[in-house]
């Protein structure tokens, strides 16, 4: 199989991802590492939709694999923060995303990144980190999840002050 068959596989398990099929797009990928083991895509990928499943402890090991394939990629480390996030493991969440920071070359990714940080320190009840991050997302882009959740963390300093 060829790369542009891999590309194919990958969107076709995107689409089941979308459609919330997860058992079938995890299936399509399982597959995918079979044949293609030593590209990063199917490693991402399913640790993406795992993710999305709400399974992070099945999506590191994935993601981790997909790092050492292709290092200092952006999105790996965005997604394995992510993962640590949904385990509760925040000092490995900040790591990651301190990590894709290093490495973000638009401002899409850094407005992702930004937001995701901004959500740890709500998280920890910290609204004055989370609006200081949120700005910074709606800084690089007009990111709309950021500025939701900016007009939250402001709700919320109003509520305490």
């Amino acid at each position: 199989m060829d790369h542009s068959e891999l590309n194919k596989i990958i969107i076709d398990a995107i689409e089941k991802s979308l459609e919330e099929n997860f058992e079938e797009g995890e299936t399509i990928l399982l597959n995918a590492l079979k044949d293609f083991p030593d590209n990063y895509l199917p490693y991402y990928n399913l640790g993406v939709l795992y993710i999305n499943s709400g399974q992070p402890d099945k999506a590191i090991p994935l993601l981790l694999k997909a790092e050492i394939l292709k290092p200092n990629d952006c999105d790996i480390y965005i997604e394995i923060a992510v993962a640590h996030q949904q385990r509760g493991e925040k000092e490995k969440a900040y790591g990651y995303y301190d990590k894709a920071l290093a490495c973000a070359d638009s401002s899409h990714s850094k407005a992702i990144i930004y937001n995701n940080i901004g959500s740890l320190f709500f998280e920890e009840n910290d609204f004055l980190n989370a609006k200081k991050y949120y700005e910074k997302a709606l800084s690089e882009e007009e990111y709309m999840l950021a500025r939701e959740n900016l007009l939250l963390a402001n709700t919320y300093l109003d509520i305490i002050s």
